[in-house]
């Protein structure tokens, strides 16, 4: 190959590796493979070598860390990155903009942006070239941190106009003149974004280091920061990070909406659910909307960025102390707060289980008054060194149920209080002990009026009887007076046992006898549930029902028959087993029997999802959860609570939990509601 021949080949190569990475990094559309991907920058790579001279800062190849830096140079920003006001209500947004219709008295109109969760930087074209990058720092002077962004893919390396363009557009901003052939740069170019960890990235990097180990990392945010200000930019490069842009200084634009569309156009990645917005008033909605879609985001966001659409007027609003008055942070609810625990409660369980449960001076954690936060178990307690009267933080998030996350030991006063499980249950006085080779503490005592009060609630639950209306006050009454001793003495109610007691007339004596009767028939799989056999939850009483078909062969079954089901492990076989063998139970079944509740015929047929595993998390809006799972067994579907790398599809709703993190950990397929019905829809059409 000739010097000449080699110019134009390297220079293809680049122009092609550079359609491949805006393609993938922000169009998100892999147009080739990464094998093929990776050929194209090992031949660049090669004819670098072969010919240096060809070696422009600019190329693919610079990407890789060079040698490891002795210190960062300071940089000074030539404008100043400033910081944003925040607000944390819409309140607080309104008088935003009555200050500044006091300063401008026009009607704005606005652009909404996500704020990601990362660490702000600055980066500087040249000619269209990248030639430097910095940190936010102070805001007028940040560090020199060129080296480490130049591993980041979604940073263009040289500026080009990747919209189609047919010939001279007048549209384009001033200072910029472009055609499908040649760009016109303004000499200097300042794009300003969030360097960020993708939370799959941040898994990925925890469970190797994990495996290594190696220190985790602690969270998206620290990493981002920490991986920029390596000294070795081969660190930095390991750790996979991404740009977002959302800023461009040295171009004039109308206004910030066109330079969003510009800094795309120009070979960024930029945020897809950013948007213009004529009214204040939208923003609420908009934000709710990014509640809701928080969790399935690939990365962090904390609030929502409100921005003066218009340039000109945006910049003579000014600037107050280090904050532009044309822009403000609306940030979320914090999932993460810092409270006192006053007191340490322990609450009983149907199957005597002890949970200890940390009573909270109360505090608004993700859009809620939290006052209660569980323990789980002594071990946690011992692990965190909690103790009553301490500062602690508490996190929530979605649905996921409050926890504590550490203590705060700096403010300890020295009056705080060791817990201790209790020797004997607090509700009836029997004897407690710890199951052995479990965290777990238990009272013995089968009679506890507690256990049976839980037992009870869940017996009527609506996974269960749904026995709708019947809730634990009124079975709490009916147990004090002494009408039901157990969930069987429910169908023999009449309703001249309710109407003497106190707050039940007539039409609530007769409501409760009719739902009690309405219930009398339940189909297999609830009432094997409803029984609240240990370990037995709601999808493993479906397994135990769709194996065995009726509940006298699932009384008959051997341990090594129960052992044998699908989905159901030796320590939930074991427990049914047990169960069945008690004579007390056994005579609470021919109870239930004679008082005239009846198993419904349950089928259970083959479909077009037969084989597949499905996992349900977050609110559904179309449908209840129990729908939605019925409709997914109908087509032959296992559907299970837990999540493994033998699940085949995770259905996320509103405010997932934490199945929707372990399926991202574990790489198996989530879908949403949507997806979900055209999945069924197709399997009624076949």
């Amino acid at each position: 190959m000739t010097k000449e021949e080699a110019k134009q080949r390297t220079e293809k190569l680049k122009e092609l590796i550079e359609k491949y990475r805006y393609s993938y990094h922000v169009l998100d559309k892999s147009e080739v493979s990464d094998a093929v991907n990776d050929s194209l920058k090992h031949e660049l790579q090669e004819l670098e070598n072969q010919f240096p001279e060809f070696i422009t800062p600019d190329s693919p190849t610079q990407r890789v860390g060079g040698k490891p830096l002795e210190k960062f140079q300071k940089v000074r920003h030539q404008y100043p990155m400033l910081s944003l006001t925040d607000a944390f209500s819409f309140d607080e947004l309104k008088e935003w903009e009555t200050r500044n219709s006091k300063i401008e008295p026009l009607r704005f109109s606005y652009f909404a942006e996500l704020k990601i969760d990362g660490l702000a930087v600055s980066l500087i074209y040249e000619n269209g070239i990248f030639v430097r990058g910095a940190t936010r720092g102070d805001g007028r002077v940040g560090e020199d941190v060129t080296q480490n962004l130049k591993t980041i893919e979604t940073i263009p390396l040289n500026l080009k106009l990747h919209a189609t363009r047919s010939g001279q557009n007048s549209n384009l901003p001033l200072g910029m003149q472009m055609t499908n052939q040649n760009a016109k740069w303004p000499e200097r170019i300042e794009v300003r974004g969030e360097v960020y960890l993708p939370i799959k990235t941040f898994e990925e990097l925890n469970k190797k280091y994990k495996k290594e180990g190696k220190a985790l990392l602690a969270n998206p945010r620290n990493a981002a920061a920490g991986s920029i200000r390596q000294l070795d930019s081969k660190i930095t490069a390991e750790r996979k990070l991404s740009f977002m842009a959302w800023d461009l200084l040295g171009v004039e634009t109308r206004t910030h909406e066109e330079s969003h569309k510009l800094l795309k156009e120009l070979g960024f990645k930029t945020i897809k659910y950013n948007r213009f917005v004529e009214w204040l008033r939208w923003i609420e909605p908009f934000k709710k909307e990014m509640e809701k879609e928080r969790q399935k985001l690939p990365y962090q966001i904390d609030g929502i960025v409100v921005v003066v659409n218009n340039n000109e007027i945006r910049e003579s609003l000014g600037v107050v102390g280090k904050a532009p008055r044309g822009m403000v942070a609306y940030k979320f609810e914090p999932e993460e707060a810092t409270t006192i625990i006053e007191d340490i409660k322990v609450q009983v369980g149907r199957m005597g289980t002890l949970t200890p449960v940390a009573v909270l001076k109360p505090v608004l954690v993700a859009g809620s008054t939290i006052s209660r936060a569980t323990l789980h178990n002594e071990d946690e307690i011992r692990k965190k060194d909690i103790k009553v009267g301490d500062t602690v933080v508490i996190h929530k998030a979605g649905d996921v149920i409050p926890e504590v996350v550490s203590v705060v030991k700096e403010l300890r006063t020295g009056k705080e209080k060791d817990f201790h499980f209790p020797k004997t249950c607090l509700q009836c006085g029997g004897k407690v002990v710890r199951d052995l080779g479990k965290a777990a503490y238990r009272c013995l005592n089968k009679g506890c009026f507690i256990m049976k009060r839980r037992s009870l609630e869940h017996f009527v639950s609506r996974a269960a009887f749904d026995m709708v209306g019947l809730g634990p006050k009124i079975l709490n009454k009916f147990a004090e007076e002494g009408l039901i001793k157990d969930a069987a003495d429910l169908f023999k109610l009449k309703i001249e046992d309710i109407k003497p007691l106190e707050r039940f007339a007539d039409k609530s004596a007769q409501n409760i006898i009719d739902t009690i009767a309405f219930h009398k028939e339940i189909e297999l799989p609830r009432f094997i549930y409803a029984l609240g056999i240990s370990n037995v939850g709601e999808e493993s009483a479906y397994d135990l029902a769709s194996h065995c078909g009726s509940i006298e062969k699932l009384k008959k079954a051997s341990l090594e028959e129960i052992d044998m089901i699908p989905d159901v492990g030796g320590i939930v076989a074991q427990s049914i087993h047990n169960w069945f063998q008690d004579e007390n139970n056994l005579e609470f079944l021919d109870r239930l029997m004679e008082s005239g509740v009846k198993i419904k015929r349950t089928s259970f047929k083959k479909g077009r999802l037969t084989g597949k595993k499905f996992v349900f998390t977050g609110g559904l809006e179309t449908l209840s959860r129990d729908e939605a799972k019925n409709k997914a067994r109908e087509e032959g579907a296992d559907v299970s609570e837990s999540i493994s790398e033998e699940t085949d599809y995770v259905i996320v709703g509103t405010e997932p939990g934490e199945k929707y993190t372990k399926a991202k950990e574990l790489g198996v397929k989530t879908i949403d509601e949507k997806e979900f019905l055209e999945l069924l829809k197709k399997c009624f059409y076949k």
